[in-house]
């Protein structure tokens, strides 16, 4: 494997970890909240999921400009944007559309059920169709850096 392969794929694994730490677990610098949280949500037993698209998406577009419903919006999409840059960098086998498509989906699945199964956040179809518009996103990027480094060859 050249150096700058293992460069990339170790970006990527630091992009991965730092995207469970900080958006999936919502890690907030202090273990003392993440255990408390963890703990009083297990004893709340409520329900965390929404299986309706566009229920919670629709609420944040009508209320755009207030900051709860933008930074759920960008905080869903934002976050997944070098995802979708990243893997066909750092996997040339995962490099066509439908290969990062499918490997996003996956992986926003097994977010979603994490939080879900943890109760360290809700199981949203909503947060699945952010978080793709963010990987489709940086995949486009890939697409246009690609094309413009090959123009500039």
């Amino acid at each position: 494997m050249r150096k700058q392969d293992k460069a990339l794929k170790i970006i990527w694994w630091t992009y991965i970890a730092l995207l469970f730490v900080f958006v999936v677990v919502k890690f907030k610098g202090s273990f003392y909240e993440l255990t408390d949280r963890i703990s009083s949500y297990s004893m709340q037993g409520s329900i965390n999921y929404n299986l309706i698209p566009f229920r919670n998406i629709s609420t944040q577009i009508k209320y755009i400009t207030q900051w709860w419903a933008l930074k759920n919006l960008l905080g869903n999409i934002i976050p997944f944007i070098p995802f979708g840059f990243l893997l066909p960098i750092a996997y040339k086998k995962f490099s066509s559309a439908i290969n990062v498509f499918c490997v996003g989906v996956a992986s926003i699945l097994l977010i979603e059920l994490f939080q879900f199964f943890t109760k360290l956040g809700s199981f949203d179809v909503d947060d699945i169709i952010l978080n793709m518009v963010g990987i489709v996103c940086g995949y486009f990027m890939f697409l246009l850096a690609k094309f413009l480094l090959k123009r500039h060859r």
